[in-house]
C-alpha cells in the first residue's frame, strides 16, 4: 500500500486516520535509528538538499517523482520546516505524510532535518497551525494524530555531514561549542534550527541568535567542513554569503516570487571547497505557482 501510494501521490487523500497513525509510528522508528547529527559516509553518488516545503505537497511530490526514478543514484536531504504555511488545502497533513512514506521506502537514502516548526513541542513557534488543521480534517481524532505527529517530530535529527564537506541544518548551528547529541535539547534547538545569518533583514524576536561569519568558519572548520546549506530564511534564499560558505534555499511555491523554489545538488564523489561548487536549480517553472 505504501508503495502505491508513493508511486501515486493522489492516492494519499485515500489514507483512514488510523493508517496515517501507522505510519508516522514507522516512520518514528526509522529515525530513532538516526542519531541528532547524522554523517552520510557516501563517496558515490549525488546528494541533493531541498529547503523548507511547508505543506506544499505539490512540490514535493515533483522532487519525489525525480528522485524515485533512480533513488540508488541520489540522497535526498530535506531541510525541515513540512508543515504550516501551506499553499494548498491540507497540504501540511498530505506533505508530512508522503515524506514519512518516502522516508519509510529509502531509510539509506532519505532524511528528513528538523525544522523550526517541527520544535513547536520544545520552544514556541509562531504561527504553528498543524494541530488545529488536523482537528478540522479529523474532527477530534485529529488529536491523537497530532500527538503522534509530535513523537515523530522529537526524532528527527537536527544535522547531516556529506562526506565531501557539506554540513546542512534548518537554520543554524552550535554557537556555544555544545555538541550534537540530544534532538530535542532547547539551547541546540534555538541555535540550529531558529538562528539566521546576521546580514539577513530577519528579525524573529530578542533571543533568537544571529550567527556571524567568524562564527560560521570556526564551526565548520572544527568539523572539518567546506560550507553549510540550510533553509529557514526567504530573505537571503539563493544566495551564498559569508565568504562563499553558507547557502540559503527555500523549497516553497508560497516563497517562489521572493525565494524561488531552490534545490541544491553535489556530487559526493568530488570534495568541494565552497558552495560555489554546489549546483543550484530553480524548479519554478516546473510548477504551477499561484
Amino acid at each position: 500500500m505504501l508503495s502505491e501510494v508513493l508511486y501515486n501521490p493522489e492516492f494519499i487523500k485515500k489514507l483512514l486516520p488510523d493508517e496515517i497513525i501507522e505510519i508516522y509510528q514507522k516512520t518514528g522508528a526509522f529515525l530513532k535509528t538516526d542519531s541528532a547529527f547524522i554523517k552520510l559516509h557516501a563517496s558515490q553518488g549525488y546528494v541533493i538538499f531541498a529547503g523548507d516545503t511547508h505543506g506544499d505537497f505539490s512540490t514535493t511530490t515533483y522532487i519525489v517523482k525525480r528522485f524515485i526514478e533512480n533513488p540508488d543514484k541520489y540522497y535526498i536531504v530535506f531541510l525541515g520546516d513540512y508543515i504550516d504555511r501551506e499553499p494548498e488545502p491540507e497540504g501540511s497533513l498530505w506533505n508530512l505524510t508522503y515524506l514519512c512514506i518516502l522516508k519509510i521506502n529509502f531509510p539509506e537514502r532519505v532524511f528528513l532535518l528538523k525544522g523550526n516548526h517541527e520544535a513547536h513541542y520544545a520552544f514556541y513557534c509562531h504561527p504553528y497551525e498543524f494541530d488545529q488543521e488536523l482537528i478540522d480534517i479529523f474532527g477530534s481524532y485529529g488529536v491523537s494524530i497530532h500527538s503522534e505527529a509530535v513523537r515523530l517530530f522529537k526524532e528527527m535529527p537536527l544535522m547531516l555531514q556529506t562526506s565531501n564537506g557539506i554540513v546542512a541544518s534548518h537554520g543554524g548551528f552550535p554557537l556555544r561549542g555544545q555538541k550534537v547529541n540530544d534532538k530535542s535539547k532547547e539551547d541546540l534547538i534555538v541555535d540550529i534550527l531558529w538562528a539566521d545569518a546576521e546580514i539577513s533583514p530577519m528579525f524573529r524576536g530578542y533571543g533568537i541568535p544571529n550567527f556571524n561569519e567568524k562564527e560560521l568558519t570556526d564551526f565548520l572548520n572544527s568539523i572539518n567542513a567546506s560550507c553549510l546549506v540550510r533553509g529557514h530564511d526567504y530573505h537571503i534564499a539563493g544566495k551564498v554569503i559569508y565568504s562563499n560558505r553558507c547557502l540559503t534555499i527555500f523549497t516553497c511555491r508560497r516563497y517562489a516570487t521572493h525565494a524561488g523554489i531552490l534545490l541544491a545538488k553535489s556530487d559526493l564523489s568530488k570534495k568541494i571547497k565552497d558552495a560555489r561548487d554546489l549546483e543550484i536549480e530553480d524548479i519554478t517553472a516546473y510548477l504551477d505557482t499561484y
